[in-house]
């Protein structure tokens, strides 16, 4: 496999710290790739962001909008004048560079246009005709129209708000020093917003987003961060259904039932309205979507003393680097139990979690100490995928990771590391041993010595094996890693 294409964000791109860009409260965005996040409206109320003291009221006021509308339209469809402004108010364009949504490999939000832009005007009509004016209607939305997710919701509200947010992004860019170029919002309102090619980027404050939390049983909606889960608990109880009955619903009937029964439709705006919205910790990121700032703090506050300017060759420096940032990658595990990262929810974590654990360690701590050091994870040079290959130039070390409970473990030290080293060129490689369990260190030490016996007595090469202890380390009287 072909080394993937690093994703950076935005702070690196822009060259500016992660402690200055984070000092914002900016979310961190990756450039040219969506992160899964989404703008909750809710979090707009009773904000203190300068720019956004007055959003969420403007947010509601362009659904307010409508109902004059639909007093005056003849007949839904597009040709009445009406009707058909209406059809261009819920046409919203595809914003790129806010970094938000479930898109993978690129930057580009949702846009609302066609035959779905068609599909909420004729809701909406036919909403605000059945006498239901409340604009909270409309953000929930999710719960009651097709096509419509809470991205969707996060990108209308991006498109609906967009002068708040260039307004916010100008103002980031002037403390942060950023280059920028002028934007034309209409043409006697300019922004002057940073640039990634063509595209104007769009700040989003990390105060306004959440995730999205799946409920998977009645009993888990109280504690469910998704308002639209929770809601449908609460019409349940009117209407008098049971989780097992209202799971088999489809948004077609949450319509019907909130827009025919009146105690349904007061129950939900009534609810839209008491609810507070709840933003993503990303300290405690529950959901790991902030490891590799997290790795860069953990290198800026724990730095690695790299060795420079004393080695006999290219070859021996890029192997003192590896060696280094690996046995730091073992002693975070063991002493600081950065096993438990892995071991989240009772799983067992698998080789995949390892190396990618491993490459997020070395990248933190190569970039934390700017030194010139390419880490390629799963690069395939005609034998197999090469675990890692860290490498300045021609000068390269191959690191192999294997669980003490693959049955290829010896095979991984005696075959596939030097496999993997004669491809690559390199007499350099390191052998990363990862103990499932206590008790597998004594059999898998004595088995690998055999192996290293019988290598020697053959006139094979032999490479270091650094030995990690990965196992779930409950005991107290070990400091526990924090992220």
């Amino acid at each position: 496999m072909a080394k993937e294409k690093k994703a950076i964000r935005y702070n690196k791109h822009f060259g500016v710290s992660v402690e200055a860009f984070e000092s914002k409260g900016v979310f961190n965005a990756f450039v040219g790739q969506d992160s899964k996040f989404h703008i909750d409206p809710l979090l707009l109320r009773g904000s203190d962001i300068p720019e956004f003291r007055n959003a969420y009221e403007d947010f509601l006021n362009y659904f307010r909008a409508f109902v004059p509308l639909v007093r005056h339209v003849s007949r839904p469809d597009t040709s009445d004048r009406f009707f058909n402004q209406m059809v261009k108010r819920f046409t919203f364009p595809e914003l790129q560079y806010t970094g938000l949504g479930f898109s993978k490999g690129n930057a580009r939000g949702n846009g609302i246009s066609g035959h779905l832009s068609l599909q909420l005007a004729t809701s909406a009509y036919e909403i605000i005709r059945a006498g239901h004016e409340d604009p909270e209607i409309f953000a929930l939305m999710p719960l009651i129209e097709d096509q419509i997710g809470q991205d969707r919701i996060s990108d209308m509200t991006i498109a609906i708000l967009r002068r708040h947010f260039l307004a916010y992004t100008q103002r980031i860019s002037e403390e942060l020093g950023l280059e920028v170029k002028q934007y034309p919002l209409t043409y006697d309102e300019i922004y002057r917003v940073p640039f990634l090619g063509k595209n104007a980027v769009h700040f989003i404050p990390k105060a306004f987003l959440n995730d999205l939390f799946i409920a998977t049983s009645f009993e888990d909606i109280s504690d469910a961060s998704d308002y639209n889960d929770r809601l449908k608990a609460r019409i349940a109880e009117i209407i008098g259904i049971t989780w097992r009955d209202y799971e088999k619903f489809t948004k077609a009937d949450w319509k019907r039932i909130i827009l025919e029964e009146d105690a349904c439709y007061a129950a939900a705006i009534d609810y839209y309205r008491s609810i507070k919205g709840v933003s993503y910790n990303f300290d405690l990121d529950r959901h790991d979507k902030y490891w590799d700032l997290k790795f860069a703090k953990l290198a800026f506050d724990n730095p690695i003393q790299f060795l420079t300017g004393i080695f006999k060759s290219s070859e021996e420096k890029v192997y003192n680097w590896t060696t280094t940032i690996c046995e730091k990658f073992k002693r975070l595990i063991e002493d600081n139990r950065m096993s438990e990262l892995v071991h989240r929810c009772r799983r067992t974590p698998d080789e995949t979690d390892w190396q990618l654990l491993l490459y997020m360690v070395a990248e933190a701590y190569a970039d934390g100490a700017k030194i010139n050091l390419d880490i390629t994870r799963e690069n395939n040079p005609g034998n197999g995928e090469v675990d890692f290959k860290f490498s300045q130039g021609t000068a390269k070390t191959i690191v192999e990771i294997k669980r003490s409970g693959n049955k290829d473990l010896l095979h991984g030290y005696r075959t596939q590391l030097p496999a993997y080293m004669r491809a690559e060129q390199t007499d350099y490689g390191l052998f990363v041993v990862i103990f499932d369990d206590p008790s597998h260190e004594d059999d898998v030490k004595s088995r690998l010595d055999q192996v290293i016996k019988d290598m020697k007595d053959k006139g094979e090469q032999i490479c270091p094996i650094i030995y990690v202890k990965g196992y779930s380390q409950p005991t107290a009287s070990k400091p526990e890693y924090k992220l």
